[in-house]
């Protein structure tokens, strides 16, 4: 029978080292590699590590000895303290142009109010904003303790051996981040995954412990119960990354936001609304308020309603108690 001359051309091509191969077989390239990494690029592994991850699921029993006293926040000596973030830099009268084929077009705009500035300022608490990354996409967090960051339930990847497979970003800032650290750990109530249900708002809040004193370095947050009678009251700022304002890679701010408890969740973890403009990367970014001896944090970003067009936090005591507990306190 006759050779097709283009499968001889091809199989002739896997011989010729000036030409490329157009069709690679398995048994070509595949190999096992053998021995160990060298010791001195083991810390470039960021799987290296995965056994040494743990998950503390936390129960009632877990918490009947734990207060929800208020935490205190800490600020470094070195740290300076603004009221209001700094903006990140723009050019004044700038205005990004759009051309396709020729055609000036207008960018894209937000409709209707959205308050959240995206900013570059690493002084306290504002440098306390975190990025957490995980490989199923990233959220948002804030440093809660020496290793600690506050976050939402539903951005830690369960998925993974030991669910806790990621990193945290401590205030990146366009292509500048504070510091990176390996998450080791993570205590949690629920472990939420997916879609956010009304049985899960309200525990949608984890606290991962993470390998390097990143809190002693930038500061932390306090953490406080969140109580009815503030309802309505627009106290809170929030900080986040969301996808839609800076792409994820500029932390955004707001304030002047109000919380509302539902008045049908009565147990210790508490579910309620807010006007804060959140987006899916603003998740585990905290809604937290300003009192006469500094920022307390009460709730976390959890969800959104499309349908409704409501937006939802989670808090309560037991979010007080989850953070002493990871602390240690």
């Amino acid at each position: 029978m006759a050779t097709n001359k283009r499968e001889t051309d091809r199989s002739s091509n896997r011989c010729d080292p000036d030409r490329p191969v157009d069709n690679v077989r398995c048994e070509d390239v595949d190999r096992e590699g053998s021995g160990k990494v060298p010791e001195v690029f083991r810390s470039l592994d960021a799987l290296a590590d995965l056994e040494a991850f743990e998950v503390v699921r936390v129960d009632a029993k877990m918490l009947a000895d734990v207060s929800d006293e208020p935490i205190e926040f800490s600020v470094p000596d070195w740290s300076d303290i603004r009221s209001r973030p700094v903006a990140a830099l723009r050019q004044e009268g700038y205005r990004p142009r759009i051309r396709f084929r020729g055609k000036e077009l207008q960018p894209a705009v937000v409709l209707g109010s959205d308050e959240r500035r995206t900013y570059s300022d690493r002084s306290y608490p504002w440098g306390c904003v975190c990025k957490v990354i995980t490989s199923v996409g990233s959220g948002s967090g804030v440093i809660i303790g020496p290793r600690h960051v506050l976050t939402a339930s539903h951005v830690v990847n369960w998925s993974v051996p030991g669910g806790v497979n990621g990193t945290v970003e401590v205030h990146r800032a366009g292509a500048t981040v504070s510091a990176v650290s390996p998450i080791r750990r993570v205590f949690a109530y629920t472990q939420v995954t997916g879609t956010v249900g009304w049985t899960e708002l309200d525990e949608d809040y984890a606290v991962l412990e993470v390998a390097d004193p990143i809190g002693d370095r930038f500061g932390w947050l306090g953490c406080r119960t969140y109580s009815s009678s503030w309802d309505g009251d627009a106290y809170w700022y929030n900080v986040g990354y969301p996808g839609d304002v800076g792409g994820a890679a500029w932390p955004t701010w707001q304030r002047s936001k109000w919380l509302n408890e539902h008045a049908w969740d009565f147990g210790s973890g508490r579910a309620m609304d807010t006007d804060a403009d959140i987006n899916p990367g603003n998740s585990g970014g905290p809604m937290f308020a300003w009192w006469s001896d500094g920022p307390y944090a009460v709730s976390v970003v959890s969800a959104h309603d499309v349908e409704d067009r409501e937006n939802y936090c989670s808090g309560g005591s037991d979010i007080v108690r989850l953070v002493r507990l990871a602390r240690g306190l």
